[in-house]
């Protein structure tokens, strides 16, 4: 039976070109294109395009691998650059990868007789920059902290590279399936204070935020987001839906992080 894949690409000329070439060499090579149903999907861009290709593919995950590819800046989940387009269907054609799994974040938003759930493989975060916003937090059924501010954030392992860095959260290493809580622009003073650290959580871990009022803030989820009006609480625990990630190229975590950053 022939392999088949699929190509989600960056909308630039340069990613749409990378795009032919990737399926003229494959096709050449004996694989089929398939966009309803492949074994392994390229995402030419950079981690927002393969943000973009794991929520395309969501329903696919447990047959479906994924490979990123370059086509501008560097990103934590491509391993091939545009240049090294031979390089990468001489390995997907010819090896076999070592599959890196991530578990997705299972967020569950509910409200007055309504209940919606999302998926997210980086993070997702509540931010409200209209007024300042009030959360309980719920961790494993009991009560944490009230935080005022901004927002949260609540990461992977492999997200926390991403938006949760930029918010001085941790960086934590491959093949530590942890949860990452951390504040955006908390408030901090004598009458009102909260914990004002990232939190690091056990896999198993599931946290509930729960407001009166979320008007005028904003549910993010990896590149998606919608807004929040009458949902009163946010349910978010680790998924068993689960991203693979095919690595072809010999890589430790640490080596990937230190050219990255």
């Amino acid at each position: 039976m022939k392999q088949t894949f699929a190509v989600v690409h960056r909308p630039d000329e340069t990613s749409r070109q990378l795009k032919t070439e990737l399926a003229a060499k494959l096709s050449e090579k004996g694989w089929a294109e398939d966009e309803k149903q492949p074994d392994l999907v390229f995402a030419i861009g950079g981690d927002g395009t393969f943000l973009y290709a794991v929520h395309e593919y969501l329903d696919q995950l447990e047959s479906v691998k994924f490979v990123g590819i370059h086509s501008g800046t560097l990103g934590f989940f491509c391993d091939y650059r545009c240049d090294e387009m031979d390089l990468c269907v001489q390995d997907v054609t010819h090896r076999s990868p070592q599959c890196e799994s991530a578990r997705l974040l299972q967020v569950t938003v509910r409200g007055e007789n309504q209940e919606k759930t999302v998926y997210a493989l980086n993070e997702m975060r509540i931010e409200n920059v209209t007024k300042t916003q009030l959360m309980d937090i719920d961790i494993n059924g009991s009560f944490f902290e009230t935080f005022r501010g901004t927002g949260l954030c609540l990461c992977t392992q492999i997200g926390s590279t991403a938006y949760n860095r930029s918010l001085g959260g941790a960086v934590i290493e491959s093949g530590l399936p942890l949860l990452q809580l951390s504040e955006i622009t908390g408030i901090h003073h004598r009458a009102y204070r909260s914990l004002a650290s990232p939190l690091i959580l056990r896999p198993e871990s599931v946290i509930r935020l729960r407001s009166a009022s979320f008007e005028g803030a904003f549910l993010c989820y990896d590149h998606l987001c919608f807004n929040l009006n009458a949902e009163t609480e946010i349910e978010v625990l680790q998924s068993q839906k689960q991203v693979q990630i095919a690595r072809y190229r010999d890589l430790a975590y640490l080596q990937r992080l230190r050219i990255l950053f």
